[in-house]
C-alpha cells in the first residue's frame, strides 16, 4: 500500500526548492505551480506532481468565467462613489491587467482548495508567498519556507519587457527593454515629436486618435493631408516617433502631436498631487467595507478575499495613483481642442477608457476601429467584450469587412453603429512586387497567454513547445529555410534556445512588420489563429494552421472556410509535404484564401482613403 505523505511542499520558485532539497524524510511530496519549475524538475528527474492535476476541465472553465465576471467589480453601485475621479471610474482602468491577475490567482486558489481535500488532516504543508497565504485559509498545518513575497502576479505589466530593434538598416539588433527604461526613453522622444507638430485649422473638424502604431498605420497617416480634417495624435503607452522612418511619417502626416511635454503645466501638477491625496483617502474608506469584498470576491461559494486583499489593495492604490496623472492630461487635452470625434482601436486599455469616459461628458462621438482578426464565434462574445474589440462604450465602430459586420449584427450591435470601411493596415502590401527568391517557410507564433487559464496549464505550454519543435524538425528535414516571427506581445514565449538546438540556421525575429516577411516566403505556418493569416491570404501564400490551444471560445470563420490547411502536430509532416509538392492542392488553398479576404476586407488598398473620406463627411454632432 502506497504511503500517504506526511509532508507536502508546494513550490513556485527554485529558491524555495534549494531550501528544502536536503529533506531527509522520504515520506514527502512536491507539487509545482508553474511551468518553469516543472521543467527544471523534469530535466533533473526530480519526482513531483503538477498543480494542474488537481483541476478538472469544468473547474478551469469556471476559473476563466469567474475571472471575467469578477473583473467587473467596479460597476457595483455600493462602491462606485469611492472609485470615481472627475468622471472616470478608477476601477475600470485596471480591468485588462486585473483579468490576468484573477486568472492566475483563482487557478492557485482552487488548486490549493482541492489539494487540501486530497491529503489527510494531519499532513503538514510547506509553502511561501501567495500560496502560503492561500493555504492558511484552508489548513492550520501550514509552514512558511521563506519570507519572499513576489508581487509579479499582481503587477504583470511592470515585469514585461518591450521588444524593440535598434541600429540602422542591415546592422540592427533586437533587444528587450525594461518598462522603467522604456518610459524614460519614450519621454525623450516626446520632446522631439512635439517639435514636428503642426497647428490646427479652426475651420475643419478635429479628430483625436490615440494609441496607434505610427508605422503600422503609415498609410492612414500619409493620406491625412489630402483631407480637410485636423488630427491630434495622443499616445501614452507607445512612442509616436522612435526611428527615422516614424519621424518621416509624422512629418508628412501633418498631425498635431500632443503628449505630456505639450500638456503639462503647474496647475496640472498641483491637481495631480491633490488628486492623489483625495483618491488615497477614498480608497482607504472603500476597503473598510470588508463584508462587501468578502462576499463579492468568491468562487464556488468560497471567499478568497482574506489571502487576496492585502495584495489587491496595494495594487489598486498604486495603479490609481498612476492613473490620476493620465486623467488630468486627458482633461487638459479635451479643454485644449474642440474634438468632433475620437478614434481608438481598443476599449480595454486604461488610456482609451479614460478618453471614452471623459469624451462622453463632452458629447464627443467615440469610434472603435477594428485593429486585428476577431474571433467571430458567438461563444467568444464575453472574451471579445473584455478584450475591448467590440463596441460596448464606443458609440460607433469601423470594421474591415462583411465578416465582422455580420458578427456585430449577430451580437446585437445596431447596423447604424457599424461602418464597413476596410482597413489601412493592408493598403501598402504591394502584392505586385512579391519576390519568392528566398523561398523560406515562415512560422508566426502566438503562444499561450497569461490571461487565459487553459493557456496556463502545463499541457498547453508543453504542447505549444512540442509543436514548434515539430515544425522546426519537419521544415529542416525537407531542407527548407525557416524564419520564426514571434507575436508582438511582450510576454510571448521565446523559443530561441530550443529552436537553435534543432537547427542553428533558423532565424528568430521579434520585431518588424510580418507582411514584409510573408512577401518572400513560400509557405506560412501559424499557431492556431492569427492576423498573419489575412496578410498571407492577401499576398497569395498558402497557410497551415497548427492547432495547439483548446477551442473554448469557438472557432473563427477564417479557420472554417477552407482558406487554411487545418492540421496538428501529428499530421503536420504529411500536410506540409503535400502543400510543397501538390501544385493543384496548393493553388486551391491560395485561391480559397483570396476569396476569404473578399469577405474579410472591403475596399482593399483603399482603407485609409475610405476612413478619412468617411470622417470628412460624417456629422459627428
Amino acid at each position: 500500500m502506497k504511503k500517504i505523505p506526511k509532508t507536502v511542499f508546494l513550490l513556485e520558485s527554485k529558491s524555495d526548492y534549494e531550501k528544502i532539497k536536503k529533506q531527509k524524510d522520504d515520506n514527502f511530496q512536491i507539487i509545482t505551480f508553474n511551468f518553469e519549475l516543472h521543467n527544471i524538475f523534469k530535466k533533473k528527474s526530480i519526482q513531483h506532481i503538477i498543480s494542474d492535476e488537481f483541476l478538472s476541465q469544468n473547474e478551469l472553465l469556471s476559473i476563466q468565467n469567474n475571472a471575467l465576471s469578477l473583473s467587473d467589480w467596479y460597476i457595483e453601485n455600493e462602491i462606485k462613489e469611492y472609485i470615481s475621479y472627475k468622471g472616470v471610474n478608477l476601477g475600470s482602468l485596471i480591468q485588462g491587467e486585473f483579468i490576468n491577475t484573477l486568472v492566475n490567482f483563482l487557478k492557485r486558489f482552487l488548486e490549493c482548495s482541492n489539494i487540501i481535500k486530497k491529503y489527510n488532516s494531519d499532513t503538514i504543508f510547506f509553502s511561501s508567498g501567495i500560496i502560503f497565504e492561500i493555504m492558511k485559509q484552508f489548513s492550520v498545518n501550514v509552514k512558511k519556507i521563506s519570507n519572499v513575497h513576489d508581487e509579479k502576479l499582481f503587477f504583470p505589466l511592470d515585469s514585461l519587457k518591450i521588444k524593440t530593434s535598434i541600429g540602422i538598416k542591415n546592422y540592427s539588433t533586437e533587444i528587450n527593454i525594461p518598462q522603467n527604461i522604456f518610459k524614460k526613453l519614450k519621454k525623450i522622444t516626446e520632446k522631439t515629436s512635439s517639435m514636428v507638430s503642426k497647428r490646427s485649422d479652426k475651420n475643419v473638424k478635429t479628430i483625436l486618435i490615440s494609441e496607434f502604431n505610427t508605422l503600422i498605420y503609415e498609410s492612414l497617416f500619409l493620406k491625412m493631408p489630402e483631407f480637410k480634417l485636423n488630427f491630434v495624435f495622443f499616445n501614452r503607452r507607445q512612442p509616436t516617433i522612435w526611428n527615422l522612418k516614424s519621424l518621416s511619417v509624422i512629418k508628412k502626416s501633418k498631425v498635431i502631436i500632443e503628449n505630456e511635454t505639450t500638456l503639462m503645466n503647474k496647475k496640472i501638477k498641483s491637481d495631480i498631487q491633490n488628486g492623489k491625496k483625495v483618491v488615497e483617502k477614498n480608497i482607504d474608506n472603500l476597503f473598510k467595507n470588508n463584508l462587501f469584498f468578502k462576499s463579492f470576491f468568491s468562487i464556488n461559494g468560497n471567499s478568497f478575499w482574506a489571502p487576496f486583499s492585502s495584495y489587491f489593495i496595494n495594487y489598486f492604490k498604486k495603479r490609481s495613483s498612476e492613473n490620476i496623472k493620465e486623467i488630468e492630461l486627458v482633461i487638459e487635452l479635451l479643454e485644449k481642442f474642440s474634438f468632433a470625434a475620437t478614434l481608438i482601436h481598443s476599449e480595454a486599455g486604461p488610456n482609451e477608457k479614460i478618453i471614452l469616459q471623459l469624451s462622453k461628458k463632452k458629447k464627443i462621438v467615440n469610434f472603435l476601429l477594428q485593429h486585428g482578426l476577431i474571433n467571430d464565434s458567438l461563444e467568444g462574445y464575453e472574451h471579445n467584450a473584455h478584450r475591448g474589440v467590440i463596441p460596448i462604450e464606443s458609440e460607433q465602430s469601423i470594421v474591415w469587412g462583411k465578416i465582422n459586420q455580420d458578427y456585430f449584427k449577430h451580437i446585437g450591435v445596431s447596423a447604424d453603429r457599424v461602418h464597413t470601411l476596410g482597413t489601412p493596415i493592408y493598403d501598402d502590401l504591394n502584392i505586385e512586387k512579391i519576390d519568392n527568391k528566398e523561398d523560406y517557410v515562415l512560422l508566426a507564433t502566438s503562444g499561450p497567454t497569461k490571461e487565459d487559464v487553459f493557456d496556463l496549464t502545463i499541457n498547453t505550454i508543453e504542447k505549444n513547445i512540442e509543436t514548434i519543435k515539430t515544425i522546426c524538425k519537419v521544415v529542416t528535414k525537407y531542407n527548407k529555410k525557416l524564419i520564426i516571427k514571434l507575436h508582438p506581445s511582450p510576454d510571448e514565449f521565446d523559443p530561441t534556445q530550443i529552436v537553435k538546438e534543432i537547427n542553428s540556421e533558423i532565424k528568430i525575429i521579434k520585431t518588424d512588420k510580418i507582411s514584409q516577411l510573408i512577401k518572400n516566403s513560400s509557405i506560412v505556418v501559424v499557431i492556431d489563429e492569427s492576423s498573419a493569416i489575412i496578410d498571407a491570404h492577401l499576398l497569395g501564400k498558402p497557410v497551415l494552421s497548427v492547432a495547439v490551444k483548446a477551442e473554448e471560445y469557438g472557432i473563427p470563420t477564417v479557420l472554417k472556410n477552407n482558406s487554411c490547411i487545418m492540421t496538428n502536430r501529428e499530421s503536420f509532416d504529411k500536410d506540409f509535404f503535400r502543400v510543397m509538392n501538390d501544385k493543384v492542392h496548393r493553388e486551391t488553398i491560395i485561391e480559397n484564401g483570396k476569396k476569404s479576404t473578399q469577405n474579410y476586407i472591403s475596399f482593399q488598398k483603399n482603407g485609409a482613403k475610405m476612413i478619412l473620406s468617411f470622417f470628412e463627411k460624417f456629422e459627428c454632432k
